[in-house]
């Protein structure tokens, strides 16, 4: 049979980087950027007594520095270290590239910056009244910017699909919940999830909630690189299995990482738009951008024995039962009036994420079978690790 070609071709000689290089990169960028926070603290403290939290705190100086520092750290890793890792990533047009590097980098800032004010919000309602002088206050921020700048190399270096998505799925919960803790309108469940993007909300829950939902479609991109890279080497390998192939419709079908990914690219389009175009700006708009994103979330479930026909059968099997469980969801909404949008919505979220960790999880569960040597030690066969035939003497003549 036909092998589907790679779209990401590799380079003959890829320079190989070692997992002691990433930490040497981590603990050389964690140090200069502590010194960093630790100059810029001084210089701000000077003659103050900051508290862990607001104001000129702790907390508000080390969110500016430990955010800075994460990004720096981050396009660093993704420029000299994670393209060394992943070849394929500078096979690809340098739009992309940027964009892939973009989503990568504001999710490691937002993150980071999102960390240290919940943190230090806590130990200030922890220890209150609590007031540190300039070189506690200094040594604070320091180890806060140096942490955050290694944790965002190191992050950014080990980047796959697999973790990337559990980033994704973290920050947009983390998002979505600091934004419902923000909002001024304490009813604004009462109506939908996108209320909180809108000014009646509260400024705070406004930024938090169309901020969250931007990064979380740039990094969802940066994402879709990864996961296509992915499906690409399974497709290379692609075999329609021998109890099927005397079925003409199912022995010509073949992965489509490119269908997949134009899907995924559609949500991450449809996630961006909802950030940046609030319902009380432009309803229409926004529900257009809403509906973009579930009518190719919806096309992606519906078609997973079509796009990835080599997937196990229990995968389509789950993949079907999510869009069974969406209707069943919009029904106790739309006809059954069991809950509100917001309900609706929530249980859609559930549904959704959960079939894209299974996808993920069985993507890179394939990719490690493919990768690994079959095994040898059953009967019949013989070991990798010795020679491939047994060694005969020659009798001396």
């Amino acid at each position: 049979m036909d092998v589907v070609p790679l779209h990401f071709p590799e380079p003959t000689n890829p320079k190989r980087v070692t997992e002691l290089e990433i930490e040497r990169n981590a603990l050389w960028s964690g140090l200069f950027c502590a010194l960093f926070g630790m100059a810029t603290a001084l210089i701000i403290f000077a003659g103050e007594r900051p508290a862990l939290f607001g104001g000129l705190s702790v907390g508000s100086v080390a969110s500016v520095t430990g955010g800075v520092s994460a990004g720096l750290s981050s396009a660093y890793a993704f420029r000299s270290l994670l393209r060394q890792r992943e070849p394929w990533l500078r096979r690809i047009p340098a739009w992309r590239q940027y964009v892939a590097a973009l989503g990568l980098v504001l999710v490691h800032v937002a993150s980071t910056v999102m960390m240290i004010l919940v943190a230090t919000h806590l130990f200030q309602q922890a220890f209150i009244g609590l007031r540190l002088d300039v070189l506690a206050g200094s040594l604070a921020v320091s180890g806060i910017t140096g942490l955050s700048a290694y944790l965002a190399l190191v992050a950014t270096a080990r980047t796959s699909a697999e973790n990337l998505s559990v980033v994704l799925g973290i920050y947009m919960a983390a998002g979505v919940l600091i934004s419902m803790l923000l909002a001024e309108d304490q009813g604004w469940w009462q109506g939908m999830f996108s209320r909180l993007g809108t000014s009646q909300s509260g400024m705070g829950s406004f930024w938090t909630f169309n901020t969250t939902m931007i990064i979380s479609g740039l990094v969802l991109i940066s994402f879709t690189e990864f996961l296509t890279r992915d499906l690409d080497v399974l497709s290379r390998t692609y075999r329609c299995r021998p109890n099927l192939e005397r079925y003409p419709l199912i022995r010509k079908l073949r992965p489509r990482p490119r269908v997949v990914g134009w899907c995924l690219v559609a949500v991450s389009v449809g996630i961006i738009g909802v950030g940046s175009v609030p319902m009380n700006l432009s309803l229409g708009v926004h529900s257009a951008f809403v509906q973009l994103a579930s009518a190719a979330m919806i096309i992606l479930l519906l078609g997973t024995m079509v796009l990835l026909p080599g997937y196990p059968a229990v995968f389509h099997m789950m993949s079907l039962s999510a869009v069974g469980a969406l209707w069943v969801a919009f029904l106790l909404w739309d006809s059954w009036s069991y809950y509100n949008l917001t309900g609706f919505e929530l249980s859609a979220v559930a549904i959704l994420f959960t079939w894209i960790s299974v996808f993920i999880r069985t993507t890179a569960a394939m990719i490690r079978d493919r990768q690994q040597p079959r095994s040898t030690h059953g009967p019949g066969t013989r070991s990798v690790h010795r020679d491939p035939a047994p060694r005969t003497e020659k009798p001396a003549v």
